[in-house]
């Protein structure tokens, strides 16, 4: 049975967050290691082909004649970055349902392991949010693609009637779609945890954010802040000790120039062959901790707002704005 829980202030709204970091962390990180593993490993081979092979061709002498094959590793290096794209994305939404059903089990009271989470990730409910990102997008997209559409069609015509409209629809179309996203913002946190329906959950997190628009986008707007800066600080000593010999060879290079001479072509090549795959581990490392923390704080306010709405003590009143 779910505890007790009543509406939070901000102030207790960290507290919740930090705790609920602090008794998850761990298992998270597994999950998070465990869903984006792969897609990681994809993405540092696509950069080290890349910036290899980038090193190679500056290598290669201007005067030889062109040969089509020294251009195929692009479409290698295409292939391989398409697939970990693909991948993470995969992994980065099914990491966040896992992670958001940790997070909700522990505010529940009915905490749950890492293997469970994962069972019941890898199930009906993984199909409906990848249903639901498809359906939000496309949604959205619509809706900011028509007063585009309607501009891109004045300008080629050269009408400036059909401009100004879309360029005014344009503009209305951008506080729409910012309205919509944050009262949609919950729909992965009832899929989760209440394994509600596609369209009951669009309907439901509206509900949970009606009358707490302003503080909702607020308090989302901040706790990214958060969350990004945090993460910059924790990531930028591994930039430097993963990317040692590219930042040592760039150091290298401007020691020369200052000194009046010319960098070693040797040293910029050497440059772009360490730093492909750094560059793409390091990248996917700073997505995995960035998804084992965000989307708990939507988990905590997921939880305020139904506290909001007396969903766990029906008899205290309701703090909705009526009519907003």
């Amino acid at each position: 049975m779910a505890s007790v829980i009543v509406p939070m202030t901000l102030g207790d709204m960290f507290d919740r967050w930090f705790k609920l970091i602090g008794r998850t962390w761990l298992r998270n990180l597994i999950l998070a290691a465990i869903i984006l593993g792969p897609a990681s490993l994809v993405f540092a081979i696509a950069f080290d082909i890349g910036f290899s092979e980038i090193a190679n061709l500056a290598d290669l002498d201007q005067s030889s004649e062109f040969d089509p094959e020294s251009i195929l590793w692009i479409f290698e290096f295409l292939g391989w970055f398409i697939l970990g794209m693909l991948l993470f994305i995969i992994g980065t939404i099914a990491a966040t349902v896992a992670i958001t059903i940790v997070g909700a089990a522990e505010m529940s009271e009915q905490p749950q392991t890492w293997q469970e989470a994962l069972r019941t990730t890898f199930g009906i409910r993984l199909v409906k949010v990848f249903g639901q990102y498809f359906l939000e997008i496309i949604a959205l997209g619509i809706v900011l693609a028509i007063p585009y559409g309607i501009l891109l069609a004045g300008i080629i015509a050269e009408s400036v009637a059909l401009g100004l409209v879309g360029g005014l629809l344009f503009f209305v179309a951008i506080p729409l779609v910012i309205y919509a996203a944050v009262s949609l913002a919950f729909t992965i946190p009832i899929i989760s945890w209440e394994n509600e329906d596609i369209f009951a959950a669009f309907r439901r997190s509206w509900e949970l954010v009606h009358g707490h628009w302003w503080r909702t986008f607020g308090i989302l707007i901040l706790m990214s802040l958060i969350v990004s800066f945090a993460v910059s600080i924790i990531m930028t000593p591994l930039y430097i000790v993963i990317l040692w010999d590219f930042f040592k060879g760039y150091f290298e290079a401007l020691s020369a120039i200052g000194a009046g001479g010319e960098p070693d072509p040797e040293l910029f090549k050497e440059m772009f062959t360490s730093f492909g795959f750094g560059f793409g581990m390091i990248n996917a490392l700073t997505s995995v901790v960035q998804i084992i923390v965000a989307p708990l704080y939507v988990v905590v306010l997921y939880f305020d707002l139904r506290a909001r709405h007396r969903e766990f003590n029906p008899a205290a009143p309701s703090t909705a704005l009526p009519g907003a």
